[in-house]
């Protein structure tokens, strides 16, 4: 097939003409591979029908008026069969019932008969526009959807990066309540073995009791919260609580920021309205913001998290402030492309920003960055309330 900057050219049309009338097929013919086109002819419906399964034409030019299967029967099969072949119909003058009735069932034309060459060629350049439109909308169509799912991995992957950076810190986290935990079970099967229990031993078991209940629900909440990151699920936009949000990141991130002897604290305006947005998209996006400036304090400093109205807009913004390294007047365009990173060969891909800008900018939100090198650097994240 003859393409020319993705749009066929007249060597590469393939025609078939379905006419019962063999003089009309024959002059018909003779006009059209005069133009360039490929043709093939049938005397009625059925064998026509057959030519489109063996030739894949582009265009079909049917006489209405048929025996046995007519050209509007063709024309349907054709549209249930091959809705991307554009069909032609000709008419006897005077049959214009019939030409909007071939139009209600997505014909690109209709032509009177005897056919004229210009109208013809007419109807032809008409049906090969419709052709060409369809088939680019359909690449287009086909190109979204690649994208979509191009982005949707690229969005997992940087989750799967992040995930194993607070696996590891999580790790270490549990295992210190879990070792306290066993420590005081021990203790009390001892206490309990040896018969040693005295009057104020109740008392006792109920401190131990209650430090393993509270150590248990913190090991349960931090597990919990990073099964919910891990899950690998669709888009669901619904009501989030900005607080919540925090608390949860925070949860995962805190040890981290402690084996890195950075200080947290937390700025988080009251009564704040709750936003529309994918909790775990947002939560996505604070903890690659979180990761990235424990990466810019590697001696340790302040993280601050901070969640406010913003002053000159109706949105919620998000700031993660630290006072790590900064970023270079010269990095700053271009810290949001994929793949773009200042950090040593090993400690990224450069994934994280670009993912947190794609994320923000499907809520209708949007990304701003303040930085100075030497004194540190603030993300905020401005999310439209709803």
């Amino acid at each position: 097939m003859k393409r020319t900057n993705g749009t066929l050219t007249d060597e590469g049309w393939r025609i078939v003409l379905i006419d019962d009338e063999e003089g009309i097929r024959r002059v018909t013919r003779i006009t059209l591979e005069d133009a360039g086109y490929n043709v093939y002819t049938a005397e009625n419906g059925e064998r026509g029908l057959a030519l489109c399964n063996e030739a894949a034409p582009q265009i079909v030019i049917t006489d209405v008026r048929m025996p046995g299967m007519d050209g509007i029967a063709v024309l349907e099969q054709i549209k249930q069969t091959h809705p991307e072949t554009e069909v032609i119909v000709a008419t006897a003058f005077g049959e214009m019932d019939l030409a909007i009735r071939a139009l209600q069932l997505d014909a690109s034309d209709f032509i009177t008969k005897p056919l004229h060459s210009e109208a013809l060629t007419i109807a032809l350049e008409r049906a090969k526009t419709r052709y060409n439109g369809r088939k680019q909308l359909k690449d287009y169509t086909i190109f979204l959807e690649r994208e979509v799912e191009y982005q949707a991995r690229i969005l997992h992957q940087d989750k799967m990066l992040s995930l194993g950076r607070l696996a590891a810190s999580v790790v270490h986290e549990i295992n210190n309540p879990l070792a306290g935990i066993l420590n005081y079970c021990r203790l009390m099967i001892k206490i309990l073995e040896r018969g040693e229990a005295s009057a104020d031993q109740p008392g006792k078991f109920m401190r131990y009791l209650d430090l393993v209940e509270k150590e248990t629900s913190r090991c349960s909440q931090i597990v919990s919260s990073l099964l919910t990151f891990s899950r690998k699920s669709p888009a669901a936009f619904g009501p989030v609580v900005i607080t919540d949000l925090v608390q949860r990141s925070v949860l995962l991130c805190r040890h981290k920021l402690e084996l890195s002897n950075i200080r947290l604290e937390k700025a988080i305006e009251s009564d704040l309205p709750e936003i529309r947005s994918d909790y775990n998209q947002l939560q996505q996006c604070l903890i690659n913001l979180v990761f990235n400036a424990a990466d810019a304090m590697p001696d340790g400093g302040t993280l601050t998290l901070s969640a406010l109205r913003s002053p000159s807009s109706p949105d919620i913004c998000l700031r993660v402030t630290d006072t790590g390294i900064g970023i270079a007047a010269k990095d700053l365009p271009h810290i949001f492309e994929p793949f773009f990173t200042t950090k040593d060969e090993g400690y990224g891909v450069g994934l994280g920003l670009s993912t947190v800008y794609g994320i923000i900018q499907n809520h209708q939100g949007s990304v701003q960055v303040e930085s100075e090198v030497g004194k540190g650097t603030t993300f905020s994240l401005c999310l439209p309330i709803p």
